[in-house]
């Protein structure tokens, strides 16, 4: 899906710190970290399985439903995730905007000319020449030893940011102009980047998102598609160092990829979901549940008879 016309440089700027590392819900960092997060949960549940098998290999203390289950579900959803922030097929502006990095490296191929040096630092709230800076700060420490200097004479963030962009445009500092622009080639090898994780988009084209014929896998070789739990963690890795590559370069901002735990994280791991007296919870909650759906099959036939009869009768009263 393609832009219609371009906007300010200013107002894309805005967009892609709202994308990257906005307080948006679905911001990439956003739905990085909680993917990140799941993911020490998860390792948290193996940890402990692996210390029941340890125990007694032959029988170990695990529920093989309640298992299957938390690796099902963790695997699609990180999947899901992974294809997710990957995704190039929108834009990160209008009805149908994505927060994605596929989205927000295709907008600053879009806008990369815009995007020169000097702009650059504007952008960022830093002036080009800093040498007046420098001044200062030379006059202040004349006079105040030992002392941290104040952050309006702190020349080094500037340079810094010249120095990543120098980088980025594949010149050294002698040859530095207001007018650098970022080859595109940059943004297409992040794309090749993330293009490593192919084969898990392929999968959930096929095995999630869409539930994809016999003749259609065939044709894919969707068969051939073997996904592990560490090609997922593989691809969480890349996913990770090309948004935060992102983030650095533009906004002069790092990331943690594992937030840090919350002081009642380490509550309760140590206790059973159930007590002994209370097994018969499982039973009884899923008797509930099947007696549930009983009804379905019961009123089934029914329910589809009415629904089709009742707009027959809505179409020709109409």
């Amino acid at each position: 899906m393609q832009e219609k016309q371009k906007i300010s440089i200013e107002e894309v700027w805005k967009n892609w710190i709202d994308c990257l590392i906005g307080d948006d819900r679905n911001s990439i960092f956003q739905q990085i970290n909680l993917m990140i997060w799941d993911t020490s949960i998860f390792r948290v549940v193996v940890a402990c399985r692996k210390k029941k098998v340890e125990k007694n290999s032959e029988e170990p203390e695990i529920n093989g439903a309640l298992h299957s289950f938390i690796d099902r579900n963790y695997f699609q959803s990180q999947c899901l995730y992974i294809r997710r922030i990957i995704d190039s097929s929108f834009v990160i502006r209008g009805k149908k905007g994505v927060f994605s990095l596929g989205a927000l490296l295709k907008d600053l191929k879009k806008y990369r000319l815009e995007l020169n040096r000097e702009k650059f630092l504007f952008l960022l709230g830093k002036p080009y020449d800093y040498s007046e800076i420098q001044k200062k700060e030379n006059e202040y420490l004349k006079t105040h030893h030992n002392c941290i200097v104040p952050s309006e004479y702190d020349w080094w963030p500037i340079e810094e940011a010249h120095r990543f962009f120098d980088r980025l445009c594949g010149i050294n500092i002698t040859e530095r102009r207001p007018d650098d622009v970022i080859p595109e080639q940059v943004f297409s090898r992040l794309d090749d980047k993330l293009s490593t994780c192919k084969k898990i988009i392929e999968y959930v084209e096929k095995n999630i998102a869409h539930s994809a014929t016999q003749d259609s896998r065939e044709i894919q070789n969707a068969e051939d598609l073997r996904i592990t739990f560490h090609q997922i963690w593989d691809a969480q890795k890349i996913v990770f160092e090309v948004a935060n590559f992102l983030s650095t370069a533009l906004f002069s901002t790092g990331n943690m990829a594992l937030q840090t735990e919350n002081h009642n994280f380490y509550q309760y791991w140590d206790k059973p979901m159930f007590e002994c007296d209370e097994i018969g919870l499982v039973r009884s909650t899923v008797k509930a549940y099947r007696d549930e759906t009983s009804k379905w099959s019961e009123t089934a036939i029914d329910n589809i008879w009415n629904w089709i009869e009742e707009t027959n009768v809505e179409e020709i009263e109409g």
